[in-house]
Formats: structure tokens, sequence, C-alpha cells
């Protein structure tokens, strides 16, 4: 979703407005149908959720509902607002032998060099279940024009004990001037 520039309000029609009944349904602050059409249910679920965010519920929904709907949509999908990477490519482009979590997270730091404007670099592997590991790796600060950081999420899952990457997802921070300053899975400019 990720918009914050659209300010929308009754009788605003779209793609906008699409999403934002779609967030809305997601969270169970909208049970109407997803038309497009900002009209009065939609007007009632944006003011529930704003009351329910301690914002001021006027029904428009502008920066500071936005910023709201897309924080409380993100906690509920880890996967919320990343560009799909296809697991082939990201696996032949980093190299990746191991698919250990622990060994992809080692070849994955390695791969890194220092760079001209290295800031910083993290690296995390969590096990949500037995079956399953989540590994994300950021680094801030890359010899780019338009792009200041990038973050991966790689989903592994546990296959008759051998692990397999299953989705990766990578998101963005644009240097000043050329894009989003936000974590996003939109391009920079």
């Amino acid at each position: 979703m990720n918009i914050t520039s659209v300010v929308l309000k009754v009788g605003s029609k779209g793609a906008e407005v699409t999403k934002l009944q779609e967030g809305l349904k997601k969270l169970n602050f909208y049970s109407g149908i997803v038309d497009g059409i900002f009209g009065s249910q939609t007007k009632a679920a944006v003011i529930n959720f704003q009351k329910s965010q301690q914002l001021i519920p006027d029904g428009i929904v502008g920066e500071k509902t936005w910023t709201k709907l897309n924080a409380v949509l993100q906690e509920n999908n880890p996967r919320f607002d990343f560009r799909v990477i296809s697991v082939q490519e990201f696996i032949s482009s980093n190299g990746i032998k191991d698919f250990n979590p622990k060994s992809i997270a080692v070849q994955l730091f390695n791969n890194s060099f220092d760079e001209e404007g290295r800031k910083s670099e993290d690296i995390s592997v969590a096990y949500p279940t037995r079956e399953t590991a989540v590994i994300v790796y950021t680094i801030i600060g890359l010899a780019d024009d338009s792009v200041g950081g990038i973050r991966n999420r790689i989903e592994l899952k546990r296959n008759q004990n051998k692990w397999e990457i299953v989705w990766v997802g990578e998101q963005y921070k644009c240097q000043l001037g050329r894009g989003h300053q936000d974590w996003s899975g939109s391009l920079c400019s």
C-alpha cells in the first residue's frame, strides 16, 4: 500500500480507495464491498480505525492515517511492502551453496565488500517455528546515487531435514531527494 501523498475522503474514487478498503478489510474495520468508491461505509471504517490509533477521527485519509494504516498492516504481514525477488535469481546472484539458515547469513555477510559510503550492515536469523527460518539482511550506505539502503527478507522452510529458500523480498530506502525515506518495495528514482 504505502501511499502517503494521496488524500482520500467521501467522494474519492479509484485504485487508492480500493487499496484503502482492502487494508481496512484485512484489519476488520471494513466489511463492505471493495469497489474503489469512498462512501459512508468507508468513512465509518476510517473513523473507527482513526479512533483505534488515537488519530483525529475526521474520516479523511491523509498522511498520518496512511502512515498508521501502513504500520499496522506491516505488523500483521511481515511480507508487506517488499518487492518479490526470484528465489533462483537470489541464489545465483549471491552464490548460495549451503542452505542452512546460519550458513546463508554467513555467506551473505562474507559477500559484502567494504564499499565507499557504507555506514552499517546488520543480519539476523530467527526461527519462528522448528520448520521455518527468516533471515533479514540490511545494508545502509551504498555507493549509489539513488538507493541509500537495501533490506532483504529470506524465508526458509525445512523439508525432510533439508532447508530450502521459499521466498525472498527486497526493500529500499532512497537517498535524500531520490524518493521515499522509509523502507519500501518501491524502487528509488
